[in-house]
C-alpha cells in the first residue's frame, strides 16, 4: 500500500509538470501569434490603406470584366433568337356593303367580294407580276389553231366538306354562268363555247373563234356541283348554300352575326382557317370582317383598336388617322369611268358635248397625274399603242353640239328641246367616299353647261339595297360613275362589245357601233401580235367619237393597317384590289421569339 501511495504520488506531480508546460507553450505560441498578426496585418493595415485607390481599381475592374461577361453571355442569346410572325391570331378588317349572300358567284358588295376569295379559291388568277397563273386548275393550253383549250384541275383538290372537285364542278359552275335565270354577276361568257369533261380532272373547251386570252376568262370561283346540282338556277342565289357555303379557299364560314344597337359595325362575320385547303395553311388561325355604314366608324375602329386593317377609307382619311395606322397604296387594272347610256341620250353630239363641256381637271380635283385616266385601255397593259386625241375642254364648241343635236337653252340657260321640256340626266354612283365626290363635281359641271342633273347616291349598307341588282343591270341610268375590273390583258371587248349589251352583259352604257365591234372582235380572235394592235388602235378611235364613257381615274388602293401586323407583299403587281389576298396565307398578328437556324 505505501509503495502505491508514493507511485501515485510521483504521477501527480509528473502531471502537473506537464500542464504547467504546455500552459507556458501555449502562451508562448500566443505571443508568437500575436506577435506575427501585429506585425503582418495590423501594422500593415497602414499600408492597405495608402494603396486603397489601388485596391479599388482592382475590385472595379473585377466586376467589370463580371458585367462584361454576362452582357456577351446575353448577346449571344440574342444574336441566336429574332422576333418572327407565327402561326396563331386573328386578323379582323372592316369593309363597307352588307353580306346578303355569301355565294361567290353573286357578290356584288364589297364585303360580299372579300368573303368570295377568302372562302373560295378561283380557276386562274393574278400572280405577283400581274399574270394569270392557274390556281384550281394545274394547267391551261390551247392548240395550234387557238380555238381548242384544255384545263387540267390539280391532284387531290378537295372541299371544305372534304369531298372531291372535280370537272364536274367546273361544268356545273360554267352551266350556271350560261343560265340567264340564275343572274350571277360574274362576267364570264361561255354561251358560244362547248364545254365536255375528258375524265375526272381534265375539260376541253372548243371555242367559236380563237381567242388567244381565254385563259382570262376562267378567273373565277366554283361551286360544288355535290351541293347545287339539284337546284333550279334561278334558285340558287337564294339556297341555304347562300349563308352556309362549302368553300375552297384559305378560310371556312364559322358563324355570320348581326351588330346590336350599341355596336359601331352592322355585321361581323367569322373565318375559321380551312385545313383542306389545297395551298399553304394560313398563318392566321382566324380572319373576321366587321361591315360598318359609314367611313367614320371605320376611322374610329382603327384608331382604338377593334380592327387591324382595311381598304374602304379613300386617301383624305390619312389626315384623320395620323401617325397611328400606316398606309399603303397600289394602282389597279381598273378604273371609274362615266359610263352613259346610249339608248338614253342617243346622239353622239349630246355625248361628245358631255365630254368637251365637263372640265375634268376639276372632276379630278385633289388626284395627281398617276391616276388619271383617258381611255378604256390602260398604258401599263400595253404601251406601244397610238391614242387618239380627245376633244379639249371648250364649252363654247360644247353649246354648239347641244344645238346641233336639236336641243336649245331657254332663258335661264337651261338645255330643253324642240317642245321647250327641260332636258334632265339621271345619274347614278355607289355611296363611296371618292366615287360620289367625283360624281357631284361631274354632276356641277353639266349644271353648268346647262343640263338639269338629278343624282341619286345609292348607300348600300341599308337593308333591302342593292346597287347592282337595282341600277346597274338594269340599266336604270343616263350616266352612270362606276368603277370596273379591267383585267389582266388588253381586252375591253367585255365593256364594249354589243353583244354584252343588256341585263344580262357588261356593256354598261349599251353601246352599239358595227365598225367597233369587228374591230374588238377581231382583236379578240387573232393571234398576230400586229393585229391585235391596230384593231385595238381602230377600237379606240371609234370608242373616242362615239363616246359612251368618259374615263376619269384609275383605281388605286388605299390600305390602312396596324403596323404591328403582317400585310400582303408591297411587290404584288395588283389588277383589283382584292388581289391583296394573293398571299393571304402569310398573313400574321402574332409574334415571338424564335431560335435562328444556321
Amino acid at each position: 500500500m505505501n509503495k502505491l501511495s508514493k507511485k501515485s504520488g510521483q504521477n501527480a506531480k509528473f502531471g502537473r509538470r506537464v500542464k504547467k508546460s504546455l500552459r507556458v507553450r501555449l502562451n508562448e505560441q500566443s505571443e508568437k501569434i500575436g506577435s506575427h498578426f501585429s506585425e503582418l496585418f495590423i501594422k500593415r493595415l497602414a499600408n492597405v490603406i495608402q494603396v486603397r485607390l489601388w485596391v479599388f481599381e482592382w475590385v472595379l475592374l473585377v466586376l467589370l470584366v463580371f458585367l462584361l461577361a454576362v452582357v456577351q453571355m446575353f448577346w449571344y442569346d440574342q444574336a441566336h433568337e429574332t422576333s418572327a410572325f407565327v402561326y396563331g391570331g386573328t386578323y379582323v378588317e372592316a369593309s363597307m356593303g352588307d353580306v346578303k349572300t355569301l355565294n361567290p358567284l353573286y357578290a356584288s358588295t364589297d364585303s360580299e367580294k372579300i368573303l368570295a376569295r377568302l372562302l373560295f379559291a378561283n380557276l386562274v388568277s393574278p400572280d405577283a407580276s400581274g399574270h394569270e397563273k392557274g390556281v384550281l386548275a394545274k394547267s391551261v393550253r390551247g392548240d395550234e389553231t387557238g380555238k381548242v383549250w384544255t384545263l387540267k384541275l390539280r391532284e387531290n383538290l378537295k372541299w371544305s366538306d372534304g369531298e372531291p372537285i372535280n370537272a364536274d364542278d367546273v361544268i356545273y359552275t360554267i352551266d350556271l354562268l350560261n343560265d340567264t335565270s340564275a343572274k350571277t354577276t360574274i362576267k364570264a361568257d361561255f354561251s358560244r363555247t362547248k364545254v365536255e369533261k375528258i375524265d375526272d380532272l381534265t375539260v376541253k373547251f372548243t371555242l367559236p373563234s380563237v381567242y388567244i386570252d381565254f385563259m382570262d376568262t376562267l378567273e373565277f370561283p366554283l361551286l360544288p356541283a355535290h351541293k347545287l346540282a339539284e337546284i333550279k338556277p334561278a334558285l340558287v342565289y337564294e339556297n341555304e348554300f347562300s349563308t352556309s357555303p362549302v368553300g375552297s379557299g384559305p378560310f371556312v364560314i364559322n358563324v355570320m352575326q348581326k351588330g346590336d344597337a350599341t355596336d359601331a359595325f352592322s355585321q361581323v362575320i367569322y373565318l375559321n382557317r380551312n385545313n383542306k385547303y389545297y395551298g399553304q395553311n394560313t398563318k392566321l388561325a382566324n380572319y373576321t370582317l366587321k361591315v360598318y355604314n359609314s367611313t367614320d366608324d371605320i376611322i374610329a375602329a382603327l384608331k382604338n383598336g377593334s380592327v387591324r386593317g382595311t381598304a374602304s377609307l379613300g386617301v383624305n382619311a390619312a389626315e384623320q388617322l395620323g401617325n397611328t395606322i400606316a398606309r399603303r397604296t397600289s394602282l389597279l387594272n381598273g378604273g371609274v369611268f362615266a359610263f352613259i347610256n346610249t339608248e338614253t341620250l342617243a346622239k353622239a353630239e349630246l355625248r361628245q358635248a358631255i365630254q368637251q363641256g365637263v372640265d375634268m381637271s376639276k372632276v379630278r380635283e385633289g388626284m395627281d397625274d398617276s391616276q388619271i385616266l383617258d381611255y378604256p385601255i390602260l398604258e401599263r397593259q400595253d404601251p406601244d399603242f397610238e391614242y387618239p386625241k380627245l376633244a379639249k375642254y371648250d364649252t363654247d364648241a360644247a353649246k354648239k353640239l347641244i344645238e346641233k343635236a336639236g336641243y336649245k337653252f331657254n332663258n335661264e340657260g337651261k338645255i330643253v328641246d324642240e317642245a321647250g321640256d327641260v332636258l334632265t340626266i339621271n345619274m347614278s354612283v355607289l355611296n363611296r367616299e371618292t366615287l360620289s365626290k367625283v360624281a357631284e363635281r361631274f354632276a356641277e359641271q353639266l349644271r353648268t353647261l346647262g343640263f338639269t342633273v338629278r343624282l341619286e347616291i345609292v348607300d348600300d349598307s341599308q337593308v333591302g339595297v342593292d346597287f347592282f341588282t337595282s341600277v346597274v343591270q338594269p340599266r336604270n341610268y343616263d350616266i352612270l360613275i362606276y368603277e370596273i375590273d379591267m383585267g389582266v390583258s388588253t381586252d375591253p371587248f367585255v365593256y364594249y362589245s354589243s353583244t354584252q349589251a343588256g341585263t344580262s352583259g357588261w356593256n354598261l352604257s349599251n353601246y352599239s357601233n358595227g365598225l367597233a365591234d369587228d374591230a374588238l372582235l377581231s382583236a379578240h380572235t387573232t393571234t398576230s401580235t400586229k393585229l391585235r394592235k391596230a384593231k385595238y388602235e381602230a377600237f379606240l378611235r371609234y370608242w373616242a367619237e362615239d363616246v359612251p364613257s368618259i374615263g376619269i381615274y384609275q383605281s388605286s388602293m388605299n390600305y390602312y393597317y396596324a403596323e404591328d401586323t403582317q400585310i400582303f407583299s408591297e411587290n404584288i403587281l395588283m389588277t383589283d384590289v382584292y388581289d391583296r389576298f394573293l398571299d393571304v396565307e402569310y398573313w400574321a398578328t402574332e409574334k415571338r421569339d424564335v431560335e435562328l437556324t444556321p
